[in-house]
């Protein structure tokens, strides 16, 4: 059974709870949205709802802790999962289950090469 196959059976088999599928930059968030056709990204729910302020503060670089303390307000603030429809991202927000998205860093640091992503931001998101 292949990693997809998995994901969609775990979102059919809880279909009744609130899912969060966490996992930092680069970790294949939106290919699994796409593979399984289920799931909200983060990213694209929160942004609209920012202020260009906020916007600026929580994309500048490098990231920090006050940065991703910032943005976990926002995201809880403004955000919540709703049954049936997992949300992907990389805060994690009052749910029923946790899928987490673990990367090793030799695949982290290519797929952030490949994605011209600061491979330090990404690994101090989390």
């Amino acid at each position: 059974m292949s990693n997809i196959e998995k994901l969609s059976k775990i979102f059919e088999e809880n279909k009744d709870k609130r899912i969060c599928v966490l996992g930092t930059t680069c970790t294949g968030k939106t290919y699994l949205i796409n593979a399984t056709n289920m799931g909200l990204d983060m990213d694209k729910e929160i942004f609209p709802l920012l202020t260009e302020e906020e916007t600026n503060y929580v994309c500048q670089t490098p990231w920090t802790e006050e940065i991703g303390n910032k943005m976990n307000e926002l995201v809880r603030t403004k955000l919540s999962i709703k049954p049936g429809i997992p949300m992907f991202g990389t805060v994690l927000l009052d749910c029923d289950l946790i899928v987490y998205l673990h990367i090793n860093d030799e695949l982290l640091f290519e797929r952030t090469k490949l994605r011209n992503v600061d491979f330090l931001n990404a690994k101090n998101i989390f």
